[in-house]
């Protein structure tokens, strides 16, 4: 297996490559491709050369080129991916996370398995049927200080997510823990939730990349970040949730890194 190093050296050599190729074609692809690379490199970046104001300018990126996924194609994102809203938190961008990132949403469409026609969909629309979109969204409304919305998504939570026979109630369990937790500001089940969440069987489950999960775990280092940016500083045993990235210490400027996000 590569290690980080070499993983970040193969990333920055097909950066180049695949702006040329995509640019003008396919900028869904090519978004999706520069949010993996950004990502391996803030990981470097804080763990490898030790620069945390460089991950966070990485974890900004991670940040934009989904904002970008969304707003151009209405990616739903949101559906399956917990993680991403986790990485825009790190980069401490508090003005971008909270005015950009926590109103992101899509209008989308799915296909009816009968007639295999388009049916419009919002995310709203799957938060309130309890789908898995009620967790990006409810880390929004945390960040947004919209108390009656999470109040009303956890109720969702208790009596249509985890209910549903499609869902995994024992996995998702520590995530509903950890926003009731957080909404009641109670410190040490906020702690009590990320350490089950980080637990060698529970992070397994929950990092499916066989080099990042190495590092980091997630969701949990992205709700340990949620919590001190709402003023609740947690604090969690693990290497898998390094404590200097949880206090909220933003960069003096950040930069947009591409050209197509300008």
């Amino acid at each position: 297996m590569l290690t980080l190093k070499e993983v970040v050296e193969n990333e920055k050599m097909q950066e180049a490559k695949i702006l040329a190729k995509y640019i003008n074609s396919d900028l869904e692809h090519l978004s999706s491709s520069l949010k993996s690379k950004n990502k391996m490199y803030a990981i470097f970046a804080y763990f490898e050369e030790h620069d945390i104001q460089k991950a966070k300018q990485h974890f900004y990126a991670c940040g934009l080129l989904d904002a970008f996924r969304i707003r151009t194609f209405q990616d739903r994102m949101f559906d399956y991916d917990i993680h991403s809203i986790g990485y825009a938190m790190l980069s401490d961008n508090l003005p971008f996370v909270r005015e950009e990132y926590a109103n992101l949403t899509y209008r989308s469409v799915y296909y009816d398995d009968d007639t295999n026609l388009p049916v419009p969909i919002t995310m709203e629309e799957n938060v309130l049927a309890g789908e898995g979109a009620i967790f990006v969204h409810t880390i929004q409304q945390f960040l947004k200080g919209e108390n009656s919305l999470v109040e009303r998504n956890l109720n969702i939570m208790e009596t249509l997510y985890l209910h549903k026979k499609s869902s995994d109630p024992e996995l998702m369990r520590y995530d509903v823990n950890f926003f009731k937790a957080l909404y009641a500001r109670d410190r040490s089940k906020c702690e009590e939730a990320l350490s089950a969440l980080v637990s060698p069987k529970i992070h397994r489950a929950r990092n499916d990349d066989s080099l990042l999960k190495k590092y980091i775990s997630m969701p949990a280092l992205g709700y340990a970040k949620l919590a001190w940016i709402c003023g609740v500083e947690v604090a969690v045993k693990s290497k898998l949730i390094p404590k200097e990235l949880l206090p909220v210490t933003p960069n003096p400027s950040y930069e947009v890194p591409y050209e197509f996000l300008k």
